[in-house]
């Protein structure tokens, strides 16, 4: 009897609340589109738990605390580890104006000073992480355990109201200038455009530059080839054997100590962080081994600040007398999100998820002392409900019947794909333009979702996508699917891969192009590839299920074209 009411528990039971039933979700708001931005790979339990929650929640907010004029966030749902979402979209006309009104006044002080509020934000940030950090995990009672579950749960809400926020201004000045800028023949995709908002610094690539100076004191030292042929924890090993060695990981680790609270996976707590897996932090270092430790992008961004007041100056030059203010404060606005795209990434998502990866490590090992959970990892494929539910006697309970079923059911699907979009609708293209791009958010439509390729049959190419950066190469394809393969990559080759993010950006200086599956013309990808000055093709589908590894490939990423020289 007790294993017949096993197997009617629902398979996917892990999201309660949040679980896509599309009896009833898809007639509620027609369309629900696939977040193949975040979650490729399907996520675990406990993590889509988090993020259907309080990411979707922090868009309801957003657009609450900035008034957007046709948007009121959106609705998220969890399918099988991936997830789906559904805009809240404003349809009556006098409520859109009334809420214009407002949310042009609440853009000043984000206009006037973006980077202070965000440093404001950054100090809150960290203190909360630092709160956490505090707690000896092996050490704490099982009050003190449970308390640092609530204690995650909230930071992590605040963590996602800032980081939307924040995001969703910078992104405005971008995506209300794209829509201003069709008069005078641009778009988005143009590179007269997009050059507008290219050549600044942030935060991860001053870190990527300590890592390729990190590179060149390997170099210099003699372990170059020792890095090229060993795997990372080879390279631990035999830098401990030596004297030259040691100082070397003495200079490694002070590194990791101030920026260490860095997942290798963004959007997951499957996989570990820095300081608790040095060699994560040891590939990076191995590409910029790997491209002779030249870190050009100075350089390059030097080049780029020319190329980006020319631009600026062009456009205004067109723009009447009496809309220039408008013009240059959008300019100015949208100009924060090269900094603030890789940043809050850094500061939000990766640094929060490494501390929900330390805490439920802490409690799963707990639970897996008690015999409710076979190893610390299980705790994963819990909720926050659950554990709460044995936190203070786990001797009382065995949870495997939950989590072996679920880890199961995860390890099949994790790399499925998933079907871009559910709805009402008679076309894919008919739901984005009935129940997307009517939301006006800039952050679904150009990074989530992205904006939709235009197949221009006179190419007569192989792949469409969106032109993430402007340019034309052309190389051997190397397909990436996670962060493990970019050891692979090789000098002059061109990357196709589902998306990136701050972990996979050493490898835009190595090589020549990149092909992503999904993201627009805000994604991690096409922000990057703007900065490096590279050919960038997103939103293009099915590149990494189509392209081989070795085959030819052309991109022309200005056309939004690419072509399979060797089919």
């Amino acid at each position: 009897m007790a294993q017949e009411k096993q197997e009617m528990v629902k398979l996917w039971d892990s999201v309660p609340g949040f679980d896509f039933n599309p009896d009833i979700d898809i007639p509620e708001l027609n369309s629900w589109f696939f977040d193949g931005a975040h979650s490729v790979p399907r996520w675990t339990p406990m993590f889509s738990w988090f993020w259907n929650r309080y990411c979707g929640y922090s868009f309801q907010y957003a657009a609450e605390a900035l008034s957007f004029p046709c948007f009121k966030g959106f609705t998220e749902r969890d399918k099988d580890g991936a997830s789906y979402l559904a805009m809240r979209i404003v349809r009556d006309k006098s409520e859109i104006a009334k809420r214009t009104s407002a949310f042009q006044k609440a853009l000043v002080p984000w206009i006037e000073d973006f980077p202070g509020l965000w440093a404001d934000y950054k100090k809150e940030l960290l203190g909360m992480y630092d709160n956490l950090k505090a707690l000896d995990l092996d050490e704490a009672t099982g009050i003190d355990l449970m308390h640092h579950l609530w204690d995650m749960i909230a930071m992590y809400r605040r963590m996602w109201e800032i980081h939307t926020l924040c995001l969703e201004a910078a992104k405005c000045g971008f995506f209300l200038l794209d829509e201003l800028v069709g008069q005078y023949g641009l778009s988005a995709e143009s590179p007269e455009f997009q050059n507008m908002f290219r050549g600044f610094d942030n935060e991860v690539f001053a870190v990527d530059k300590k890592l390729c100076e990190l590179a060149k004191n390997a170099i210099d030292t003699g372990f170059g080839e020792m890095f090229l042929s060993s795997t990372p924890e080879e390279v631990l090993a035999k830098l401990e054997q030596s004297d030259g060695g040691q100082v070397w990981l003495k200079d490694f680790r002070a590194v990791l100590n101030e920026h260490g609270w860095r997942m290798v996976r963004m959007n997951d707590i499957d996989e570990p962080y820095w300081l608790e897996y040095p060699a994560a932090a040891i590939a990076p270092i191995q590409i910029f081994v790997k491209q002779g430790a030249a870190y050009d992008l100075d350089n390059i961004r030097q080049d780029l600040s020319g190329v980006r007041e020319k631009a600026v100056a062009a456009l205004l030059e067109k723009v009447p007398k009496e809309d220039k203010e408008w013009f240059s404060a959008l300019i100015k606005l949208g100009q924060n999100l090269s900094a603030y795209t890789e940043e809050h990434d850094l500061y939000c998502e990766l640094h929060a998820h490494a501390i929900l990866r330390r805490g439920f490590l802490g409690i799963g090992r707990r639970l897996a002392k008690a015999g409710a959970i076979d190893k610390p990892e299980d705790c994963f494929f819990l909720n926050p409900d659950e554990v709460e539910m044995v936190l203070l006697g786990p001797e009382y309970h065995k949870l495997q019947y939950i989590t072996n079923r679920r880890r199961a059911q995860w390890e099949k699907l994790k790399f499925q794909p998933s079907e871009p979009v559910y709805t009402t609708r008679a076309s894919f293209e008919e739901a984005v333009g009935m129940d997307l791009l009517p939301s006006r958010d800039p952050v679904i439509i150009k990074v989530v979702v992205g904006e939709i390729p235009k197949v221009r049959e006179e190419l007569k190419a192989d792949i469409y996508g969106v032109c993430g950066a402007p340019g034309v190469a052309e190389g051997p394809a190397r397909v990436v699917m996670s962060y493990d393969g970019l050891k692979d990559v090789q000098q002059g080759e061109i990357l196709v891969c589902p998306g990136s993010n701050p972990a996979w950006t050493p490898v835009f200086g190595l090589v020549k192009a990149v092909v992503a599956d999904r993201g627009g013309t805000l994604s991690h990808a096409a922000i990057v590839g703007r900065e490096f000055g590279l050919p960038t093709l997103v939103n293009t589908f099915t590149g990494t299920a189509t392209i081989k590894t070795g085959q030819k490939i052309k991109v022309d990423a200005t056309q939004g074209a690419l072509y399979i020289l060797d089919k």
